[in-house]
């Protein structure tokens, strides 16, 4: 098909954008420290930070935004003198969109780097591997991705003190919207997702809130990566009655689907809910695939925000004036920020000062808004929007309209022995 101007956004086309998403997935100023904190003498030589992304294969655009959120925040903190007195360095560590080599970059960056504490991954599969390479050495990871949430039973992935997760889980992500969804579009819902943790436990959490709140799955398929048809699924969902799609086939599954749906002409029977198409993946959708479809995070280049704006335009000084970022960028961001902002509270540079300095701690210059760590679980306290993807839009700023809001989300308790 040929692709029209208006669709080419970020540098990227929609056809790079497709070919650059992988099938694998998870799926908002420094603050200084209160006058009068004793602060440690520092070392004179840089804080090391290891920076897992995926920047090269098939994770590559967005694993860019992945990496520049941090750096991005990095350049704003070395521009105000680093902390305590030192700059902040950063060592890529590319697994090349592969999660078996996240363990060989945490270890390289750890062990041979010397890093001081490591940030990224990009799905949970990654955030699994590089956490046994983390508690045993001792180094925090700074999380960014929204996930299924934290269960104890897969330590050492989550329920882990050298963890601290910057995006939301579903009780940020999906609970605060089931009312609006239900009142607006029906109580009927049809769950479809990939074959792994984070759709089905994200499915699984979500069921008991939707039927309290009157709605009831009438289906739930999932499917494997690169499943070729949907027809069978298709069949399935005109058969169910459902209103509502809830949705979270990722990567380009999730576009084979959607043109599938748009070409039988069902769409204009159910609303899509996504959880994990954001501004890469609806680009590469275009805008008579995504019209009127339903997203929800906890942060969108379209949110109006007075942090967003100075946020985007910080973002494309470094990246490009057409750059596209998403949820995970700004999560990158708030997690080099609030690392900052530890070491500075904390007074020196370790994994015990750096762990100590982030609980508790709030981050008001986050894009999205005023962000918190809750100290017993190591996750962040999110606003949370849900967003209606408009008919016509030409970029990733004019994309989605929003919804509904809640501005602060807090998630439920993690299943872990608390506090971490």
């Amino acid at each position: 098909m040929t692709e029209s101007k208006k669709t080419k956004q970020a540098g990227i086309t929609r056809r790079s954008v497709i070919k650059g998403l992988s099938t694998a997935a998870g799926a908002g100023a420094v603050a200084l420290a209160a006058p009068g904190i004793v602060r440690r003498v520092s070392a004179a030589g840089p804080i090391r930070i290891g920076v897992i992304s995926p920047l090269s294969g098939d994770w590559t655009i967005v694993g860019k935004a992945h990496f520049t959120g941090f750096k991005m925040a990095t350049d704003e903190i070395n521009a105000k003198g680093g902390v305590l007195g030192r700059k902040f360095e950063l060592i890529a560590g590319d697994y090349k969109s592969d999660s078996r080599l996240v363990v060989e970059q945490a270890n390289r960056l750890i062990r041979q780097e010397k890093v001081d504490f490591v940030a990224g991954t990009m799905s949970s599969a990654d955030r699994n591997a590089a956490a046994p390479v983390v508690t045993k050495t001792d180094k925090i990871l700074l999380y960014p991705t929204f996930y299924e949430g934290q269960e104890k039973e897969y330590f050492p992935g989550v329920c882990n003190k050298n963890l601290f997760m910057f995006g939301p889980v579903p009780s940020q992500q999906v609970f605060p919207h089931l009312d609006y969804m239900i009142k607006t579009h029906g109580k009927k819902f049809f769950m479809l997702g990939s074959d792994y943790a984070w759709p089905r436990v994200t499915n699984q959490v979500t069921k008991p809130k939707l039927a309290a709140a009157g709605g009831e799955v009438v289906g739930e398929v999932y499917t494997p990566f690169n499943t070729p048809q949907y027809e069978s699924v298709l069949r399935q969902i005109r058969a169910s009655g459902a209103n509502v799609i809830f949705y979270s086939l990722v990567g380009p599954d999730s576009i084979t689907f959607r043109n599938l749906l748009q070409a039988s002409g069902a769409h204009k029977d159910h609303v899509i809910w996504t959880v994990g198409d954001e501004e890469f993946l609806t680009t590469a959708l275009g805008p008579d695939v995504s019209a009127g479809d339903y997203a929800s995070f906890d942060y969108f280049m379209s949110i109006k925000h007075p942090n967003n704006k100075k946020f985007l335009d910080t973002y494309r000084a470094e990246a490009g004036p057409d750059a596209v970022l998403n949820t995970v960028a700004a999560g990158m961001y708030n997690a080099a920020h609030m690392a900052a902002m530890a070491i500075e509270k904390s007074g020196e540079v370790s994994t015990d000062a750096l762990r100590e300095g982030l609980k508790g701690l709030t981050f008001d210059g986050a894009p999205q808004g005023s962000v918190h760590m809750r100290a017993d679980d190591h996750q962040l306290v999110l606003p949370s929007y849900l967003m209606r993807v408009r008919k016509g839009w030409t970029s990733a700023e004019d994309m989605f309209e929003q919804a509904h809001v809640v501005e602060r989300a807090e998630p439920s308790p993690a299943n872990c022995d608390l506090p971490l």
